[in-house]
Order: C-alpha cells, then sequence, then structure tokens
C-alpha cells in the first residue's frame, strides 16, 4: 500500500537538496505514535498548555529557548504518550549513560533515565545540554530557535536527518517561539480550574520544491486538516499525493504536496538509479514530484513496483 511516510534519509535528503549526496538508510523517530496510537491536535496543544511553564522555568534558569524545550519534548515523548514518558517520566529519550545513579527504565536493550516527576525530567534535559559539546549554542540568541535547531543536529543530539526540521516545523506550526517572552507563573497563580480554550487553527509553513508546494507535517495532523486549510476536499490531496482513501495518518516530517505533481521530473533530472533493494516506484515519484501513474507509464512498469539495487528509472518522457 502507498504511504506519504516518506522514512528513508535518501528519499528525503533528494527531496529537500537534489544535489546532495544521499545515503539509504531507514530512520525512525524512536518514539512516534507508540503502540499504534495517533497523537491528536488537542493532545499536543494539551500538552503545551500543561508543561510550557516548565520550559519558561528551564529557560530563565539555564538559557535553553523555551521554544525548543517544548518542541523536543513533543517530539520525542509523542506530547507525553510515549511509554518512556508513561513509564518512565522521561521526555527527551535521554540514555542511561554510566555516570547515571536513578533509576532506569528499558525499551527493548535499550536502558533510559526514570525520573520521579516530568519537572525532573525537565530539569535533567537542561543539565544534558549544559555540556561541553552543546556549549556553542549558548552564544546565540534566546530568540534564535532555527539556530538552536541546527545546532542540536550539528552536535549530535539526534540522528534523525530531518531533526532540526522538525523541530522548527514544530515551533513555527504550534507558534512555540511566543513563550519566549513570558515568564514563568508561580504555582499558587496557577488557576486550578483552567478555562478551557479554543485552539487556532494552524498554519503550516508553506515550502517550495520542483516548482511545487509542500508541507512539512508536525505531531498530530491528519490529512482532513491539511486539506481543509488549504481549502481543498480529503480526496483531492489524498489524489495529489498518490495515496489511497482510508490511508492512515501522516506521521512528522512527512511530505505532502498541495498541488498536483509534473508528468514528468522538472529541471535536469533525467534519470535515477536505485540505491537499495526496496524501494518503490511510489518513493520515486514522491522525491522527484512526478505523478505515479506518469512514472510508471514512463518505465513500463506498474504503479506498485518495489525496485532492485541498481535499476535505472528514466524520468521523463522520451526515446531512451
Amino acid at each position: 500500500m502507498f504511504q506519504i511516510y516518506i522514512r528513508n534519509r535518501k528519499i528525503i535528503d533528494n527531496f529537500l537538496n537534489i544535489n546532495k549526496k544521499i545515503g539509504f538508510c531507514l530512520i525512525f523517530f524512536l518514539f512516534f505514535c507508540q503502540n499504534g496510537h495517533s497523537v491528536t491536535r488537542d493532545e499536543v496543544y494539551r500538552y503545551i498548555d500543561t508543561y510550557k511553564n516548565a520550559a519558561l522555568i528551564e529557560q530563565r534558569e539555564h538559557g535553553i529557548p523555551a521554544s525548543i524545550t517544548l518542541a523536543q519534548g513533543l517530539l520525542e515523548s509523542a506530547a507525553g504518550t510515549s511509554k518512556l514518558a508513561r513509564e518512565g517520566n522521561n521526555h527527551f529519550g535521554i540514555k542511561c549513560h554510566r555516570s547515571w545513579k536513578g533509576d532506569s527504565v528499558f525499551s527493548g536493550k535499550t536502558c533510559y533515565r526514570k525520573y520521579r516527576s516530568v519537572h525532573d525530567s525537565f530539569t535533567d534535559h537542561s543539565k544534558f545540554l549544559k555540556a561541553k559539546r552543546y556549549e556553542s549554542l549558548f552564544a546565540l540568541e534566546i530568540t534564535d530557535y532555527r539556530g538552536w535547531a541546527h545546532g542540536l543536529k550539528r552536535c549530535g543530539y539526534a540522528t534523525d536527518p530531518l531533526y532540526a526540521e522538525k523541530l522548527i516545523n514544530m515551533i513555527e506550526t504550534y507558534g512555540l517561539d511566543k513563550y519566549v517572552g513570558e515568564t514563568p507563573i508561580k504555582e499558587e497563580e496557577k488557576p486550578s480550574h483552567p478555562k478551557k480554550r479554543d485552539h487556532p487553527l494552524l498554519r503550516h509553513p508553506t515550502k517550495r520544491r520542483h516548482d511545487l508546494n509542500y508541507i512539512m507535517a508536525v505531531l498530530g495532523d491528519t490529512y482532513q486538516d491539511i486539506a481543509d486549510e488549504y481549502n481543498m476536499k480529503l480526496d483531492k490531496l489524498l489524489d495529489y499525493n498518490d495515496l489511497p482513501k482510508g490511508s492512515k495518518q501522516p506521521e512528522v516530517g512527512d511530505i505532502i504536496y498541495v498541488n498536483r505533481k509534473h508528468s514528468e521530473a522538472q529541471g535536469v533530472h533525467e534519470q535515477y538509479r536505485v540505491k537499495d533493494d526496496g524501494e518503490t516506484l511510489w518513493l520515486v515519484s514522491q522525491m522527484f514530484g512526478i505523478r505515479l501513474k506518469d512514472l510508471a507509464k514512463i518505465n513500463n512498469l506498474p504503479t506498485d513496483a518495489v525496485l532492485n539495487k541498481g535499476e535505472l528509472i528514466m524520468l521523463k518522457k522520451g526515446d531512451y
């Protein structure tokens, strides 16, 4: 079944910068959609409302932007729904390491730190970022969330090739940067029964590639919400991305086109050499912004073709 989930590092890197050398290895973000749970937008907003004060305290005491802390917590704990968050109060995926003397919780064979409270997780996350390898980040302005996001990736915080882009998109789409100028609320000042508020309609930053507009999915997205945002029917959005009806919801970092793909590749790219067994024709069509049925016709292949390493895929019409 075709899916919009662009999980392959080579596919994503080609999409974002087609001239970069790409390495094929499947990279999954560790804590998304635990036990098949798809995070809802309400859960994302609930997480922000619950923990923004903790992020502001860490910003005041350690100089880490609240926007970055919130975005990392959202991504790495799946808005507090991951097994690690539920069983270990660990919202940042910090492993035990040799220096850890506290309790632990395991995911497979990997040992992660277990905290007495979520607040302890936020505090330990700040201490973790005060290590020497991250010290260059503290020369950045507290408002420079882009610099912080790219700096975290550059310093080796995460192996996910889209880690910085995921943080930035989360911050911009949910407006997390607005909390930088706020001050923490004292516990005694917090309302005992906070009012339920209507959450604003999300507006994704629109990006452009191959003369096509696309967005990068954030936590809590659904195809229906994205279709509504762009004033189109759900069937049309799915059609633009060669997805069948009933497709699973997008995951963080998925590339979603909001207009129709081309009948052939644009620019100088005329062919593509398959780098690894198991690539699908659909993945190639997403990489180069080509309608799946047109790419299949050009190559005389079925639309559900699974490709072999070294196979040559033509990207433009013509005699070869």
